[in-house]
């Protein structure tokens, strides 16, 4: 009985996107300047004219810098209020402390939308319909991993419309913004089996053996209950594990405990 009810919403879902996405194509060919082809009459045919379009607006650089203000605008603000501090200093788990990049990156993609709206009202819709379809009946993986996945599929709407310079500007920005937010791992060292004595000289010392392999510290907290310490670190892309995992096995066995990674 679910999976029939299941059946039935998805194919409502198509349907209605399939709807919109008529809508949306001929509002979208009557604003790209292409003829009305007169029902009963032949199929017209594409030429040249058809193929360049959509380029021109990469030569107005007005246009270009518009995009740039917007986007860097959009990500700056969606930054401050992903990396609010309350909020952060409250984060207990990897998922949370990565929760900010999936907001920065809806950010950008809502601004994204926003300017196909500007152009064709009709696509808002189209645009919300995949959206849905993709986060609640594809698994995509987690939230970030979505977030990619409905940049490229907007991508792929404005390349389908000839918004050719939404298109690739986004696709640009959109990756230079991944590589970063993706350049900062956020990591946790728990360091177990300590004992009650030893837990501010084990802090200590694997404190600085962070700093020094280029680690930055988020948050530290010692448990003398669990006779533990850990850290929550921002790790650099390039850092090495194996490596790090070297750098513990020189410090003095009543210092090293036992350590549990957990590195995103």
């Amino acid at each position: 009985m679910g999976a029939t009810a299941n059946r039935s919403r998805l194919g409502v879902g198509a349907s209605v996107l399939a709807m919109l996405l008529v809508a949306g194509a001929a509002q979208a060919k009557g604003m790209l300047g292409l003829p009305e082809v007169p029902e009963g009459s032949a199929i017209r045919h594409f030429g040249p004219e058809d193929v360049i379009k959509g380029w021109d607006g990469f030569r107005d650089v007005w246009l270009m810098l518009d995009m740039a203000i917007v986007f860097g605008v959009a990500v700056l603000l969606g930054a401050v209020i992903a990396y609010h501090p309350l909020v952060r200093n409250k984060a207990r788990s990897i998922d949370e402390l990565e929760q900010p990049k999936t907001f920065v990156m809806y950010s950008m993609v809502g601004a994204m939308i926003a300017l196909v709206v500007q152009v064709n009202a009709v696509m808002g819709l189209v645009v919300f319909g995949i959206g849905g379809l993709l986060r609640f009946r594809t698994n995509v993986g987690g939230a970030k991993d979505t977030g990619r996945v409905i940049l490229a599929t907007v991508v792929g709407v404005c390349c389908g419309v000839k918004l050719l310079v939404v298109a690739v500007f986004a696709t640009a920005f959109g990756w230079v913004l991944i590589w970063y937010l993706e350049s900062q791992n956020i990591g946790r060292i728990q360091v177990k089996g300590l004992t009650r004595d030893t837990i501010p000289r084990v802090a200590d010392a694997y404190r600085e053996m962070l700093i020094r392999t280029g680690c930055k510290i988020i948050g530290e907290k010692k448990s003398i209950a669990k006779n533990q310490v850990s850290f929550v670190i921002k790790a650099p892309r390039q850092l090495d594990r194996d490596w790090l995992d070297g750098h513990v096995a020189a410090l003095p066995d009543e210092l090293r405990g036992t350590v549990d990674w957990e590195i995103s």
